[in-house]
């Protein structure tokens, strides 16, 4: 059988939009997912999705599932918006670490271009929303922003630079030892009178060590010394409770998940963000 007979599979109900951030004058890729039926009088929630070319697709048929019994899931329909670097990779690195931090790292090298943070977030909240809430039946009011791993860093940077941007904010297992000090003071500086942000922050259980499948591994000994040095879980738990001093406990949710490590928390922590920001 040719494989010309065999159609591309598409995920019903998405678009894709190629768009130049006047912020930066990167090029980013966009794919948007509406749920189907009738928008709610306000217009859909809207879930903005960061790694795009990574995630869109899981998150498109996570709310898909979700959604049909939201009294089974606790998940309600949500428009979901995936942010990607322009271009085929699942993760654009070089670009990832410009965009996702507001500076050099602390006690490290830069490993290249960085502090973009600000010019990607103008880009975020200042063109992008407003333009799909001109377009789409959006509800501004219900916007979550989703990150993970330095993309779950930019969520946090974010939500310091401009906490009343999205309503809920889900960081998971993000890269705190990026800039530790500098993001709690941030935080501190522009939460102390904030009103109405949510907060979700998740790490898997091995993030701090090695999961058993790791252990056999090349290089098992420097990667166990990294992430000591780094301590993604203690990191995340000290300021998840800083957080809830600063917003009140019922705004912030911290989940440590068992046997999961820094990339098999996604599909967990996916289907939890998405029960938190539809309460």
């Amino acid at each position: 059988m040719s494989s010309a007979a065999w159609p591309a599979v598409e995920l019903p109900g998405t678009q894709a939009r190629r768009l130049r951030a006047a912020a930066n004058g990167t090029g980013y890729r966009v794919n948007v997912w509406l749920p189907p039926g009738p928008p709610p009088p306000a217009g859909f929630p809207a879930l903005y999705v960061l790694d795009g070319n990574a995630l869109f697709g899981t998150f498109v048929e996570a709310v898909r599932r979700g959604s049909r019994r939201p009294d089974a899931t606790g998940i309600g329909p949500a428009a979901v918006i995936g942010i990607a670097h322009d271009g085929d990779e699942l993760f654009a690195d070089a670009l990832r670490r410009r965009d996702y931090t507001p500076g050099p790292p602390a006690g490290e090298a830069a490993p290249g271009a960085v502090g973009g943070a600000a010019a990607f977030l103008a880009f975020i909240a200042d063109e992008l929303a407003p333009l799909l809430r001109s377009e789409l039946p959006l509800d501004g009011t219900r916007q979550t922003l989703f990150g993970h791993s330095l993309a779950g860093f930019f969520v946090l940077h974010a939500l310091a630079a401009r906490p009343q941007a999205f309503r809920t904010w889900a960081a998971i297992s993000p890269s705190i030892w990026w800039d530790p000090a500098g993001l709690h003071a941030a935080l501190a500086a522009a939460l102390k009178d904030a009103h109405g942000p949510r907060v979700f922050m998740a790490v898997g259980e091995w993030e701090d060590a090695v999961p058993p499948w790791q252990r056999e591994h090349p290089g098992h000994a420097q990667l166990v010394a990294r992430r000591a040095q780094r301590r993604m879980v203690g990191n995340a738990q000290a300021l998840a409770a800083a957080l809830a001093g600063w917003l009140g406990p019922a705004q912030v949710a911290f989940r440590v998940f068992p046997e999961e490590d820094h990339a098999s928390i996604l599909m967990i922590a996916a289907q939890r963000a998405l029960r938190f920001a539809s309460a």
